[in-house]
């Protein structure tokens, strides 16, 4: 693809290769995911750094705080928590997007912790980390693949969607292992993605799931 081609016109040009690849379907699962991870570390380094990261592992902090509220007092004022995320992503001095999606993974968790549904209480501040990373992926790359009418290659959409929706598991845990590197190091520019596995090409009409 001719660096001044856009295949896509909703996506950033750092995701118009890994959408490109996706569209064409001649890589399997594991291949598709390294290239889209290639994408989203140029993201993350490009948009989101120290302040961002720590941001968020604030906000998994109030999170923390929350959570042992709820087992001493099952009378927890939510509304008092979710004005109080909302507060301290205001004053934050990051991006007004940056903030919004670090938020939206704060209210996730929280609401998840009020409602007992599980979610790992041991690191909030890692986990808000890695719901942000999520957040950031699904926002820039996963939900503006169906805003295209005609997909590259005339590829239908529910096949794209499928191609899609094939290598989240491999993107969810790859985030996870950035996520953990990132909360520790409160920075992202020592990411990396895993190793690269073999390549496989596939004919175009072999399913990818």
């Amino acid at each position: 693809m001719p660096d001044g081609d856009l295949v896509h016109s909703q996506l950033s040009r750092i995701y118009q290769k890994p959408y490109q690849m996706l569209c064409e379907g001649k890589l399997d699962r594991q291949e598709c995911a390294w290239f889209v991870m290639k994408a989203f570390l140029q993201d993350i380094k490009n948009n989101y750094g120290v302040l961002s990261v720590k941001l968020a592992k604030h906000m998994g902090e109030i999170l923390d705080k929350a959570s042992e509220n709820t087992g001493a007092n099952s009378s927890v004022d939510w509304m008092a928590w979710n004005l109080k995320l909302e507060r301290v992503a205001r004053q934050a001095t990051v991006p007004h997007y940056v903030k919004e999606l670090i938020l939206r993974a704060s209210k996730g968790i929280l609401h998840e912790i009020r409602y007992n549904r599980t979610v790992d209480a041991s690191n909030l501040s890692e986990a808000v980390v890695e719901r942000s990373f999520q957040e950031v992926y699904k926002a820039n790359f996963e939900q503006r693949i169906p805003l295209s009418s005609n997909h590259h290659a005339d590829v239908d959409n529910a096949t794209v969607t499928e191609r899609v929706e094939a290598i989240r598991p491999d993107i969810s845990s790859e985030i996870r292992k950035l996520a953990k590197k990132a909360a520790a190091d409160e920075d992202v520019k020592n990411l990396r993605r895993s190793s690269r596995k073999k390549v496989k090409k596939i004919d175009l009409d072999e399913d990818l799931l």
